[in-house]
């Protein structure tokens, strides 16, 4: 047989074969699309992937109408109206340039949900937390929206969609992510054309609870057979003074009177009262034809996020009278960027692990909180032992707040052969209260033999997120890169690198030794704070293409096993000292220096050939950019005046400085510094 005689090309391959390459590429899209180019077969196959899942934004009527035009056009030539089962919409539709009918009368509402959404993604953090839930704050008013009314011009703006639901024949999930109220013509069209399709709705709020009698499509939408999944923003009361209903009917909801709802999210927050309007709660009536006790739900997911320190016990008793915990898969308690203080106490822990039942439970994501502000709290590491004890061996975990090597062992034992995916994200509140016993408690700094420890204990795990603390790119820095690549299945790593140091607040017993400048107090950030904190924060938080580069090869030289096909490197704690305020006169520089990366693997079989792209890279590039034009007028103000700029020669940019020196061809500081290289 010739070499010739024995190649065989795609056109030759089963359709086995060809199933198998082409959901081997959905996780790169640039190299599924050029598959499906490369024949017809290929195309036929990679049609069932490519046109899954169709995504759209909602901006404006017009823009919509374009858009579904497309699809349509795109779906009617490739005829692959067949392959989709997911349609996702998320957006605010906007008529003539304002906002629409049911989102006019908004204010307060929409400024405390939709700013911290905006905010979230203008910081770039947005990107590297991709499963994080900003949780909003300041001045909210609860029913300040008015009802999306049938046949309204809104309504009729999504007439496209509609035409667009009856051309397909198979699909099984909707998401609804809009900050428009979910449009009756769209409700009216899954119900006579798609009655199995899913609605997951991440946008839900009931707006009439005051009435009487809640507004009819209210309790239409909220009581759909095809209402599966609700993501539901609330508070306990709004800035006005009026309580917030919408978890207790959310209760109502999932005891029978939404017959399919099978997931809840709540994401409680605190909005702004005045202390005038402090009261007892007003009773909660309940929504029509809801009988209490008459039934109880089986959600299988259910996720209390945001504030839930001191309502948590409360509300997960409420909820066990509502739905049976017994039957829940996922449970997310705590949690949400802006709440990293706040989770579940050691008391409540104690109370969940003696009071609640969890048999089927796969997925636990926990934020944990010592709550010791006014008084200590020593049993707390023993509760949470228990807890994490208590709880059946889970597939995949996420634990963030304050953790210790008894809490990582509780974790280890009890849920580590069975562990799939394995968050854990120390944490410790910077806040210390006056007059009162001073804290010092430090984030637990994970060592090279617990990671070991952790390896060992999970031989299933193939997603890995973890804390690494940044020793200026030393040999013990690089040796716990290198320790990653002893996890046989690992296919998806993490990596927060922690350029804090609680121990200079924290630590009586931490004495560095600096050279004279080092010595030096940093008068604009603190007498007690010294020139070479800053210096050696600058070289953590200093994280460049290279150095990500150098972290993922490093775990790859020797990777046991399968495959890395990701890196995520997350750089953050910079100018965290143990308290809230000490590294404030530096954040200009620590937010340029502290770059985070995604670098993932491209799906070839002869080479390894990897993408690496800097996570919020454009919010970056805003802020520089920004801070290039006040460094500019700030310049130009004082050389005005006569007066030489000095900016550049304050302690922070000094001790800059001293890690990169300025050079004669240096135009902005910004563009001067470089990583310092892994030692190995």
């Amino acid at each position: 047989m010739t070499p010739n005689s024995a190649r065989i090309s795609l056109q030759d391959l089963p359709l086995e074969t060809l199933n198998q390459i082409t959901s081997y590429l959905t996780s790169h899209q640039p190299s599924l699309y050029a598959f499906s180019l490369a024949s017809k077969a290929c195309h036929c196959i990679t049609s069932t992937f490519i046109f899954h899942r169709i995504n759209i934004t909602v901006s404006n009527p017009a823009a919509l109408k374009r858009d579904i035009d497309g699809i349509v056009d795109a779906l009617s030539r490739t005829e692959s109206a067949r392959h989709v089962k997911c349609l996702s919409f998320k957006g605010s539709l906007c008529l003539n340039g304002e906002y629409a009918e049911s989102r006019k009368e908004g204010k307060y509402s929409r400024d405390a949900i939709d700013s911290v959404t905006r905010w979230f993604k203008t910081t770039g953090i947005s990107e590297v937390l991709t499963e994080e839930e900003p949780i909003p704050s300041g001045a909210y008013v609860i029913y300040d929206e008015s009802v999306i009314q049938k046949a309204s011009e809104e309504d009729m703006a999504w007439a496209p969609v509609v035409s667009l639901i009856k051309l397909l024949p198979r699909l099984a999930n909707l998401f609804y992510d809009c900050q428009n109220q979910f449009p009756p013509s769209l409700l009216d069209a899954l119900h006579k054309h798609q009655p199995h399709c899913k609605l997951y709705h991440r946008t839900f709020r009931l707006r009439t609870l005051f009435w009487d009698t809640p507004y009819p499509y209210e309790m239409a939408l909220a009581t759909s057979p095809c209402l599966y999944s609700v993501k539901l923003a609330c508070t306990e009361r709004d800035t006005d003074g009026d309580d917030d209903f919408n978890q207790a009917a959310m209760m109502d909801l999932v005891s029978g009177l939404a017959p399919n709802l099978r997931e809840v999210t709540i994401v409680n927050f605190r909005a702004y009262l005045p202390s005038r309007l402090f009261r007892r709660p007003e009773p909660w009536r309940g929504l029509p034809g809801f009988i209490p006790g008459s039934s109880v739900g089986s959600l299988t997911s259910l996720s209390l996020i945001g504030s839930v320190r001191n309502s948590l016990p409360e509300d997960l008793q409420s909820w066990s009278k509502s739905t049976d915990l017994r039957c829940l898969h996922h449970l997310t308690l705590g949690g949400g960027f802006g709440a990293e203080s706040v989770g579940v106490s050691g008391d409540v822990m104690e109370w969940i692990s003696r009071t609640c039942s969890f048999p089927q439970l796969r997925t636990l994501i926990v934020r944990l909180d010592r709550d010791d502000f006014d008084v200590q709290k020593p049993d707390y590491s023993r509760q949470a032992v228990e807890f994490f004890g208590a709880i059946r061996p889970l597939h995949e975990l996420s634990v963030s707040g304050p953790l210790d090597p008894d809490i990582l062992e509780a974790i280890l034992s009890g849920h580590g052969q069975t562990l799939k995916n394995l968050d854990l994200r120390p944490y410790e509140s910077p806040f210390q209260a006056d007059n009162r016993w001073f804290r010092r408690d430090i984030p637990m700094i994970f060592t090279k033999q617990q990671i070991l420890q952790l390896q060992a204990h999970c031989p299933a795990l193939e997603e890995l997120a973890i804390t690494v603390k940044r020793t200026k790119s030393d040999a013990l820095e690089a040796d716990m890169y290198r320790t990653f690549s002893q996890f046989n299945l690992l296919r998806s790593l993490f990596l927060t690198l922690d350029c804090s140091n609680w121990r200079v607040i924290r630590d009586p017993t931490y004495q560095p030794v600096f050279d004279e400048e080092d010595d030096r107090p940093c008068e604009v950030l603190g007498e007690w704070l010294k020139e070479g904190h800053v210096r050696e924060t600058f070289i953590n938080c200093a994280v460049d293409e290279r150095l990500a580069r150098s972290i993922w090869e490093i775990i790859c030289q020797d990777k046991v096993g399968r495959k890395l096909q990701s890196l995520k490197i997350w750089t953050t704690g910079g100018g965290q000292f143990g308290d809230t305020t000490s590294g404030c006169g530096m954040m200009d520089i620590i937010a340029n220096l502290s770059r985070s990366w995604l670098i993932e693997l491209v799906p070839r079989h002869d080479e390894n050939i990897i993408s690496v792209r800097e996570l919020g890279l454009k919010a970056r590039e805003a802020r520089d950019h920004k801070g290039r034009e006040d460094d500019e007028r700030r310049d130009a103000y004082l050389l005005a005046h006569g007066i030489e700029p000095t900016h550049r020669d304050y302690n922070p940019m000094r001790s800059f400085r001293r890690v990169w020196p300025l050079n004669q061809d240096s135009k902005d500081w910004r563009a001067d510094w470089a990583s310092l290289p892994l030692q190995s």
